[in-house]
């Protein structure tokens, strides 16, 4: 009879330590950070863009050319996550997008192209392409 008071003694204690969640958070490992982030630095959410137009992004990871191993951002437009421009450094020219509003996405990628995790979007307002300033003569009127 004591073994089997024991061994469900045993049994409760068990149980206690696994759903205490203190102890288990104890015995893990990790930084707690949650994963690498991407920011979009530029364009502002609600900014009117003409192509070609430069997209500045700020990840908490390195980035570089997919040949080297380091993480690269896939920019795209709307939910047309496959149709995109890749961008290896902390800033990237778009150089064609449909006019119109849009929403503009920034994907961090691994170096094989697999999500990384982390997004971000903001709302643009895409013009015809580059205008010019109008002629206003010599004396600049």
């Amino acid at each position: 009879m004591k073994t089997t008071t024991r061994l469900a003694y045993g049994r409760i204690l068990a149980v206690a330590v696994l759903l205490t969640p203190g102890l288990s958070a104890a015995c893990s490992s990790g930084s707690g950070s949650g994963g690498p982030t991407v920011a979009m630095l530029s364009p502002a959410d609600g900014a009117q863009v003409n192509p070609p137009f430069t997209v500045k992004i700020q990840a908490s990871v390195p980035l570089g050319p997919t040949g080297s191993g380091k993480h690269h951002v896939h920019v795209y437009f709307d939910n047309n996550a496959d149709d995109y421009t890749i961008v290896e450094s902390d800033s990237g020219e778009i150089l064609n997008a449909p006019p119109g509003e849009h929403t503009l996405h920034v994907s961090l990628r691994n170096a094989n192209h697999s999500p990384a995790g982390a997004e971000a979007a903001v709302k643009v307002n895409v013009g015809a392409g580059e205008t010019t300033a109008p002629d206003t003569g010599p004396n600049g009127y």
